[in-house]
């Protein structure tokens, strides 16, 4: 972003950017899904965006990542391998707290299983790509 705020003490910024990265992955995960659900009941994916995104659902991802999913464009703006970096260290200080973190622990999973299938250098779109390899959807 263009805005620095003060966070605090030392490592609160860290911190705060990993509370980041927690809203980014897991609202990534709900607009693959969407689209996922979508296409499973022949809905145009893209309509479906277009009907959503003015209302509460509406997110920088759905808006941004939404259409590159569904025209198939996995080029990186932030790769699978960087968020897979990030969510070790959000799920590595949930540990020290403790903090449950069911969903940010999902989403690492299936980045790890975006990883096992050599998409790491792919952006974090392709996060897409593991449930519809795991609803038996073809691309």
């Amino acid at each position: 972003g263009k805005t620095i705020t003060y966070c605090g003490a030392v490592g609160n910024g860290q911190l705060t950017k990993l509370c980041n990265q927690i809203l980014v992955s897991i609202n990534l995960l709900a607009v693959s899904e969407a689209l996922l659900f979508a296409r499973k009941n022949d809905l145009d994916p893209m309509t479906m965006i277009q009907a959503v995104q003015g209302g509460a659902a509406g997110s920088w991802q759905l808006a941004n990542l939404g259409p590159r999913i569904v025209n198939r464009d996995f080029n990186p703006g932030f790769m699978i391998d960087l968020m897979q970096k990030d969510l070790r260290l959000v799920l590595q200080a949930a540990d020290l707290t403790p903090s449950c973190l069911p969903a940010a622990s999902l989403v690492h999973q299936l980045m790890s299983a975006a990883q096992a299938a050599g998409q790491g250098s792919e952006g974090t779109q392709g996060v897409a790509k593991v449930l519809e390899r795991l609803s038996n959807l073809q691309g």
